[in-house]
């Protein structure tokens, strides 16, 4: 198997998803970063783009998903091709239109492969030869190692792994088909048994599973299968087998096609059913000891848990005889954990046909239930007496053990505490198999499945509270159902609280227990019926931790956001990382927080309420606090890397030890994509509270921002952070969130509600001598003025970098003379020397600063000066040195820019196919950058090409909506060019 670029390069999806170069694995990376490489070998030798990529990985993408896929493309790349030449395009992993290709032929992938043996097969079938077609499907079957794409997270992989499954399952029953054309109905009857207690409504097995029956004399088993598929058919679904399966019981009724050829009717050593508290075999009622059912009754509206439910059933059924099944099922109070496992073993019954054994482990008042004692009432219920049960726990686990020797039975501990408390309750015998329900992830446990449960999926959350209440009910207020299952989070146990009051309370609406839902203070207190509450789990978890543990859960809550890592705790918390870590993990494995990724944590709603409900204000006050100090110790760090000579992060407030550390471009990415969303909700949350350091961090995050892009997410924060400190009459505070603020809405093109903020933040910083923050102020104020006024614009920028300059600061200079530039180009009798002179110390500047990505930007300035001057050739020149230096994911505005300035060069040498391909690119990049004004450029762009290649009709359509867009903007100098265009076709 090879991949056409990368030489014995091979991926495989039938199990765990892996890839392999000569036999040896390639490290993928996280498994992120194995879900993108799936998405692209699914799709091997076609584009897949980054939108379709932020969908496989995502259903709640980050704030720049864009910036972290390309990380994830970079590894991969170094991965797939150690020792690739730079100077060389990828071969392997290319890009390609807008996204990226991975080359590999059909045989480097494991699905291809076996879909192809598949289709052999069948065709052998098609052609009368199931003999040659069964060998073929064994092939084809023994590539499946595990669960498909094992390991791969993300709603593709998810969708996919249903696929294959189907996949492989028809392949199953087609083997099957063949066994039985081929004659071999014994071995079709053992294994459609088991393919049917697998897949119990899948009605064709059945099918086989009675003809194969019937064909090797078992004619009484063939019936009993046929009660059974009509028992559970009309139980799970409420219908009667269909036509070819009542047609096949009335031929087995009658006699039918008789035994096979060569098959001699004889006894059935299956066990058919109870007698008496025996089993009968060939017909003889066998005595025996007691067969304990104990198994509590499962819930009739058990919902979801699909894929859950068939590995679980998978592993029960699939087991070896040197290896007794043991499966774990564990995560936080409320998942469902012990639904799922009776809804699980609901059809193995007569697997186990010896028994099956069942204790809770946590008793009524949350103290763990001894092993002894479970032991005692597990050998009583299999015929031992009391005075046969030894007083040493070593001795009556031994006796356990061989009273289930060579025993079928099934035993279910549920709740378990610790590994101490299941050790002495496991079996010896291959024969049988234990089920375990935890809060605790056990590690050590030797299972041969572990089901991490998390909350319930939207949608089966809210089919499983519409069983509960009453679809009427739930299509009268479908809005109100959804904010009630918002509120529960996808917890079982809280829809189940929920759905009860409502369901014993007919008279009230759900939207009257949405409202109380709503409000966090009082969400708990309405998640309870009688003496069944959510939070009581969460109580009895907190209350075995360490003081250490206790602290880390209260604190690590307090702020809105979607996780952290251990790095961001040690500091908060102020103690070591080990300490910190092993916190962390009693957290994890008392239930009370998720370890969705290897060194992120996170905290489900009800528990994070649950936490903030233990801490005081003046502890929380404190956290907060030193949170904040900590994101602005990094945030500065990183102003420092993307903005090198600038003199802002020198007026930050004290920095926290222990900071996490940012050295280098490629550290930003990382960082911001994880911290930067919660750091925008921690200001919005700590606007009133900690209005100075949060309007500290505020300004630190100006070079973050203007990397990403992320403008729009920061609106609402600063606009927090303004209010709070002209409330508190923090002049300081105010200036720099309203200089933030401002610059935010410059960029989203929002002209006419940034001129108040920036004018604002002018006057404060001028009255408090805040020479670097007046101007960078003065310098933004300067491009909103050059949508309407050019020249005046020039002057502020000429003054912006003049302060610069004499303060010292070359970082600041240096932009404030590319927007110089901007201005000047912005107008017809602009000073053409000073536009050059201009242009040429800002791009010095950045270059004498360090600054990679200002340079980049310079560039881009002067191959606009360039482009003025009459010169495109040298214009392209300098654009293509911007797109050199910024690799692909960063600075997407400064990337569409120089795109749209290459159309523009590329038209005026008249070569359009490349001036058509780089504004479309142009627009792409614009359009995830959401930056408004430069798609209305850029589709002004392709309308110029357009109407120079003589569709001037399709030109004009686009220059209408360029028009529209920049007048909504108000950019009002760039509209009247775009409306001269329009005046002029229309001429």
């Amino acid at each position: 198997m090879e991949a056409q670029a990368g030489p014995d390069l091979s991926f495989s999806l039938l199990g765990p998803f892996r890839a392999e170069r000569r036999g040896q694995p390639v490290a993928l990376g996280s498994p992120q970063q194995r879900a993108v490489l799936t998405a692209l070998v699914l799709n091997r030798g076609r584009s897949v783009t980054m939108s379709d990529l932020v969908d496989a990985l995502w259903e709640r993408p980050p704030a720049s998903p864009a910036a972290v896929l390309r990380t994830y493309i970079w590894r991969l790349r170094q991965a797939l091709e150690p020792g690739h030449d730079r100077s060389l395009p990828w071969q392997v992993l290319r890009s390609a239109h807008g996204g990226y290709l991975l080359e590999a032929d059909d045989d480097a992938v494991d699905w291809l492969v076996f879909r192809r043996h598949v289709s052999q097969a069948r065709a052998l079938r098609a052609a009368g030869d199931p003999v040659s077609a069964v060998p073929v499907f064994d092939a084809a079957l023994a590539m499946w190692q595990d669960r498909p794409l094992a390991g791969v997270p993300g709603p593709l992989a998810e969708r996919e792994r249903e696929v294959l499954r189907a996949q492989h399952l028809d392949a199953l029953e087609a083997r099957l088909h063949a066994l039985t054309e081929a004659e071999r109905f014994a071995e079709a009857a053992a294994e459609a048994a088991v393919l049917v207690a697998r897949h119990p409504l899948r009605e064709s097995l059945h099918e086989l599973l009675m003809r194969s029956l019937h064909r090797t004399g078992r004619r009484a088993d063939a019936l009993a299968a046929y009660r059974r598929a009509h028992r559970l058919l009309g139980e799970e679904l409420g219908v009667r087998p269909g036509p070819g399966l009542r047609a096949l019981h009335e031929d087995v009724l009658k006699g039918g096609p008789g035994v096979a050829s060569g098959s001699a009717p004889g006894p059935s050593r299956a066990v058919t059913g109870d007698a008496g508290g025996g089993t009968v075999v060939s017909g003889v009622t066998q005595w025996q000891r007691p067969v304990p059912r104990q198994l509590p009754h499962a819930v009739a509206d058990f919902t979801g848990r699909a894929a859950e439910t068939e590995r679980i059933r998978d592993a029960l059924l699939g087991q070896r005889a040197e290896a007794m099944p043991i499966v774990l099922v564990t995560g936080m109070g409320g998942t469902g954990k012990t639904a799922l496992v009776l809804h699980s073993l609901q059809p193995l019954s007569a697997t186990y046909p010896d028994g099956q054994l069942y204790a809770d482990l946590r008793g009524a008042d949350g103290t763990p239930t001894p092993p002894g004692a479970v032991l005692s009432a597990f050998l009583r219920a299999l015929g031992e007496t009391d005075g046969s049960l030894p007083d040493d726990l070593t001795e009556r686990a031994a006796l356990f053990r061989s009273v289930l020797a060579q025993r079928r039975v099934l035993i279910v501990l549920d709740d378990a505490a610790d590994l101490g408390q299941i050790t002495p309750l496991l079996p010896g015998s291959p024969t049988c198999a234990v089920v375990v329900t935890s809060r605790s992830g056990l590690a050590t446990l030797p299972v041969s499945l572990r089901v991490v449960l998390d909350p319930l999926p939207r949608q089966e959350a809210l089919r499983l509270f519409t069983r509960l209440v009453g679809s009427p009910r739930v299509a009268a207020e479908p809005r109100s159902a959804e904010q009630v299952v918002a509120a529960c989070g996808g917890l079982p146990h809280a829809l189940r609280i929920a759905g009860a009051r409502l369901a014993t309370r007919p008279q009230w609406s759900i939207a009257h227990l949405a409202r109380r839902l709503d409000e966090e203070r009082l969400r708990l207190g309405e998640l309870r019926v009688d003496a069944v509450t959510v939070e009581a789990g969460f109580a009895l978890g907190y209350s075995r931790l360490d003081g250490t543990a206790q602290r880390a859960f209260r604190w690590m809550a307090l702020p809105d956001r979607s996780g952290f890592d251990v790095e961001t705790a040690a500091a908060v918390l102020a103690e070591p990382h080990d300490l910190t870590l092993h916190a962390l993990e009693q957290l994890v494995n008392a239930g009370l927080l998720e370890s969705p990724a290897w060194n992120r944590y996170r905290y489900h709603d009800l528990v994070a309420l649950f936490a903030r409900r233990l801490t005081d204000s003046a502890e929380a006050h404190t956290v907060l606090g030193r949170l904040l100090d900590l994101h602005l110790t990094v945030a500065a760090q990183a102003y420092h890397v993307l903005r090198p000579g600038h003199t802002v992060p020198g007026t930050a407030l004290p920095a926290l030890a222990g900071a996490p550390r940012i050295t280098g471009h490629e550290d930003v990415p990382l960082w911001s994509s994880t911290a930067l969303p919660d750091i925008l909700r921690l200001l919005a949350q700590t606007a009133r509270t900690h209005t100075d350091r949060a309007a500290a961090l505020l300004l630190m995050l100006d070079a973050v921002l203007e990397h990403t892009h992320c403008w729009e997410d920061a609106v609402r924060p600063a606009a927090a952070v303004a209010r709070a400190a002209a409330a508190d009459g923090d002049p300081l505070a105010e200036a720099r969130a309203r200089y933030l603020l401002g610059g935010a809405l410059v960029r989203l093109g929002r002209l006419d509600e940034a001129r108040e903020h920036v004018r604002h933040a002018l006057a404060l910083a001028e009255r408090l001598g805040e020479h670097d923050l007046y101007a960078m102020a003065l310098d933004v104020q300067g491009v909103i003025t050059g949508h309407s006024d050019p020249a005046d614009a020039a002057r502020q920028h000429r003054r912006a970098a003049d302060l610069a300059r004499a303060h010292g600061n070359p970082s600041l200079e240096a932009l404030a003379l590319g927007n110089l530039v901007l201005a000047h180009l912005r107008r017809e009798d602009a000073d053409q020397r000073e536009t050059v002179e201009a242009s040429l110390r800002q791009l010095e500047l950045h270059r004498r600063n360090g600054d990679v990505q200002g340079a980049a930007a310079g560039f881009h300035r002067h191959g606009q000066v360039l482009l003025r001057q009459g010169r495109p050739q040298d214009a392209i020149t300098a654009y293509h040195r911007t797109l050199e230096l910024l690799p692909e994911g960063e600075l997407d505005v400064v990337r569409a820019g120089a795109h749209l300035r290459l159309a523009e060069a590329h038209l005026c040498l008249g070569q359009h196919e490349p001036a058509s391909e780089h504004a479309e690119t142009g627009l792409a990049l614009s359009r995830r950058a959401r930056h408004e004004q430069l798609e209305g450029l850029c589709l002004r762009a392709v309308g110029d090409v357009l109407a120079a290649t003589g569709r001037r009709e399709r030109a004009r359509l686009l220059w209408q909506r360029a028009l529209d867009q920049l007048s909504r903007i108000g950019s009002g100098t760039e509209a009247e060019r775009t409306r001269a265009r329009l005046s002029e076709a229309s001429a």
